[in-house]
């Protein structure tokens, strides 16, 4: 896949971001030249709101109408683009790019990514060294796995042959649309097409084309137990 495969850039304002984007054919190169992105971001520049408990460090951009709730730390260098939420608790690293309109969730924790317009990432997140594409959703408690064990470059498959990324850290690219539900797990590398949506608990690793439901079938051990006699619960902590 191609990134005007996976992202329909001409939805993107004229601008700077659009014309960057574009120069890319392999969205791959995207994740590469990420850090490019804040090399003339200096100091902080808040046209929107952060409330009191919220910790930012380094260079930040937010632009206006986007709120940063209390909790929330932010490790610059970041830009954050208009009407954005980033809801209490969660943690921006450095590298973070999130376009209008995204929403980042409660206790989500993301690293090195791009988040197209209205892309979602919802509470209990992790998503490192990824790309979200317009309107993406994240389910809660869902994992974007960044790194293999043995922590050697990272393969993917964008077309007829598996090639080397050239990254030891890689999480996943998720084209426009993509929705995956809650508690998914994707291997680092993955790739998933645009408007393919997953159930949840879903596991994936590789590459998955566009416009594809993806579920698992679950199998369901269930048979008789005993009852015993519980505790009350009450104040059986207080007394250590």
């Amino acid at each position: 896949m191609k990134t005007k495969d996976l992202f329909n850039l001409q939805d993107l304002p004229e601008g700077e971001l659009k014309t960057w984007l574009e120069n890319f054919e392999n969205p791959i190169d995207i994740l590469k030249n990420l850090n490019t992105r804040f090399e003339n971001l200096k100091g902080q520049t808040i046209h929107g709101t952060v409330e009191d408990g919220a910790y930012i460090h380094g260079d930040v951009y937010i632009g206006k109408g986007s709120v940063i709730h209390s909790g929330v730390v932010i490790e610059g260098p970041v830009i954050i683009g208009e009407n954005v939420s980033v809801r209490p608790h969660s943690n921006l690293r450095k590298g973070v790019y999130l376009c209008d309109n995204c929403v980042i969730g409660h206790g989500a924790d993301i690293k090195h990514t791009l988040a197209l317009p209205g892309a979602k990432i919802q509470d209990g997140t992790f998503a490192g060294d990824s790309l979200l594409g317009f309107g993406a959703r994240v389910g809660s408690g869902t994992i974007l796995a960044n790194r293999k064990f043995n922590q050697t470059n990272i393969k993917v498959k964008l077309g007829a042959e598996v090639e080397d990324s050239g990254l030891d850290f890689f999480g996943a690219i998720l084209g426009d649309y993509v929705r995956l539900a809650a508690n998914v797990i994707t291997s680092p590398g993955t790739v998933i097409g645009a408007h393919t949506w997953t159930g949840s608990g879903v596991v994936l690793q590789g590459t998955y084309e566009a416009d594809q439901l993806i579920t698992s079938k679950q199998e369901l051990n269930i048979r008789p137990k005993d009852r015993v006699a519980l505790k009350s619960g009450t104040g059986e902590y207080e007394h250590i």
